[in-house]
């Protein structure tokens, strides 16, 4: 099985080396570029929370932000690959907003002094959605964009942070069912400690490589970065494969 002091620390080395280039980048100021850098740099905020989680005793709930990680990921790639893809990103927000202010003057429950507040957003957020609408953007599936974006290899493991962010029963009694009592932050188990950092770990790699070719670094800074970047990670995966060919030879 893998060493789960061996995955947090070289967590925490990719952590450092992400600083690195965050503090020596000059990024893009033109999209879809700029967006995607934005991406990157929430992704590390992201990637930080999860570890500050699994230092607190709280490994579980790092799942959200991988989560999130992973969502920003398709969203970066997507963005690479489809020149209009920061329009299907403003569809998707305009899409959600509007369903909101929607909602609130249809339940009419709302406050009278906040109406004109409400109409007003919806007023100026629903000519911008149907612009887009009648340009041909629809909702999107996040299975599907996950797929588009060339990362198959994550809808499972995409599936199993859902659960643990949608309150999955097979999920709290992980959390607090315990053998003669309910628990308040129990110990993690090493294995779920050990598989969510393994894909956060995959997806920061992932969303730096692309940073060579749209922000600029000093010579030779990114590579030497990157590579230490991809060590770290070389190290995680050696050691999976050695942890499942040893379960293989003892079966």
């Amino acid at each position: 099985m893998m060493d789960e002091k061996l995955i947090i620390s070289r967590a925490e080395s990719i952590a450092k080396f992400a600083h690195v280039l965050i503090d020596n980048m000059s990024p893009p100021t033109t999209k879809p570029d700029r967006p995607r850098v934005a991406l990157f740099l929430t992704i590390c905020e992201q990637f930080e929370a999860a570890l500050l989680l699994i230092r607190s005793g709280m490994a579980s709930h790092a799942s959200v932000h991988v989560r999130s990680m992973l969502e920003a990921l398709v969203a970066m790639n997507l963005l690479g690959k489809h020149n209009n893809y920061v329009d299907q990103m403003m569809y998707s927000q305009l899409k959600g907003e509007k369903k909101i202010y929607e909602g609130l003057i249809q339940e009419g429950e709302l406050p009278q002094e906040l109406q004109p507040f409400v109409q007003g957003r919806l007023n100026n957020c629903k000519p911008r959605f149907d612009a887009l609408h009648a340009e041909g953007f629809r909702p999107k599936n996040i299975g599907n964009e996950i797929l588009d974006a060339g990362l198959a290899d994550l809808l499972g493991p995409y599936s199993m942070l859902c659960g643990f962010s949608h309150n999955d029963l097979a999920v709290l009694a992980l959390r607090h069912q315990g053998d003669e009592s309910m628990t308040y932050m129990a110990p993690t188990p090493s294995k779920v400690i050990i598989t969510i950092l393994s894909i956060a770990l995959r997806i920061i790699v992932a969303v730096t490589e692309p940073l060579s070719k749209i922000a600029l670094f000093p010579a030779g800074l990114f590579d030497a970065v990157f590579g230490e970047m991809n060590k770290a990670w070389s190290d995680v995966l050696a050691q999976a494969e050695s942890g499942a060919a040893e379960a293989e030879f003892s079966i």
